[in-house]
């Protein structure tokens, strides 16, 4: 059969598969990322990796005709080549197998970053296919900022999702935001985002794009436009949290993971019913570091605090000096 074929048969299977969906939601910069990569070593979950993103197009064909440790040595090549050990923007060291954001899946496309009526197909294909190359039943495991103001229409569109909120005070998700904002935008091109995200070649092809969004994250415009962003963020979540029965979510905060990562996952893997399956000391994984407040932020700390008093009273929040 010609790869077009192969590709039209195997994906007709994919109709057939089920999925049991846990989604990691939280503003960016909450510790989305970190919480996912913990979870993914337990054993418990399937997980959408850069891998996933980068190949999506041909996952089915390098999964039955061998090829996907290939192509996985070829994504470590180019990581080396450039010498890309961490994301760039934090610690967490990247592989082929690191878990990513399905986001990544549907923007490439030319989709909004969260789920819609407009591209729950490309989310089903994705995850029938991680599904299916895995051939296990265990609950797929996915993450998406975008989407933590979107959880109504996703536990409408998959009555069986589960929902694992992570909060993080306000200030430093902002600050961790446009640092790594920052990072991706005043550096030269980040090589691992290049692979996720298409759109992000394009901006540094684009002399005034590049120009217009480094000075739009380097002046307190950028603070004041995030801050609203997220403030309208947290307030779908505190206006709707109480539509969702309570044994279909559960809420951690990043900085009792950091302090208490043991008993944090234990509480999850509990409210989820699963047993770890990979036993490892999830303290390994974590590298606090302690990073000063932007000059932008510093000034807005005020403004950050007003606008997102509810969240930091529902969080435990108030009275925490930053």
């Amino acid at each position: 059969m010609r790869m077009s074929e192969e590709n039209d048969f195997y994906l007709k299977q994919l109709n057939e598969l089920t999925f049991k969906p846990v989604f990691i939601l939280g503003l960016h910069r909450s510790g989305t990322s970190l919480l996912y990569e913990i979870l993914s070593t337990t054993g418990c979950f399937n997980v959408v990796t850069a891998y996933h993103i980068i190949n999506f197009n041909r996952l089915i064909s390098n999964h039955i005709n061998g090829r996907e440790k290939e192509v996985k040595e070829e994504i470590k090549a180019f990581l080396k080549k450039y010498s890309q050990l961490n994301r760039g923007i934090d610690e967490l060291i990247v592989t082929p197998d690191f878990p990513e954001e399905y986001g990544f899946i549907l923007t490439n496309r030319s989709y909004p970053w969260r789920l819609t009526k407009r591209n729950l197909s490309i989310f089903k294909e994705l995850c029938g296919k991680i599904q299916f190359i895995n051939k296990t039943d265990k609950p797929i495991l996915l993450k998406n900022p975008f989407d933590f103001s979107n959880f109504l229409f996703i536990k409408k569109e998959f009555p069986d999702s589960r929902f694992i909120f992570i909060h993080r005070h306000p200030i430093r998700v902002i600050n961790s935001f446009i640092r790594a904002m920052q990072t991706l935008l005043f550096n030269d091109r980040n090589p691992y985002t290049t692979l996720l995200f298409h759109l992000y070649d394009r901006i540094f092809d684009n002399p005034l794009l590049l120009y217009t969004a480094r000075f739009h994250y380097a002046s307190p415009l950028g603070v004041i436009q995030v801050t609203l962003a997220f403030a309208r963020a947290t307030q779908y979540f505190l206006r709707n949290i109480s539509l969702i029965d309570d044994r279909d979510y559960i809420e951690v905060r990043y900085e009792d993971l950091c302090e208490k990562p043991m008993e944090t996952i234990s509480k999850v893997l509990d409210f989820l019913d699963l047993k770890v399956v990979n036993p490892i000391d999830y303290e390994k994984l974590i590298k606090p570091r302690k990073v000063e407040l932007l000059p932008t932020v510093d000034k807005l700390k005020s403004f950050i605090t007003r606008k997102m008093q509810p969240y930091l009273s529902h969080c435990g929040y108030e009275g925490i000096v930053i």
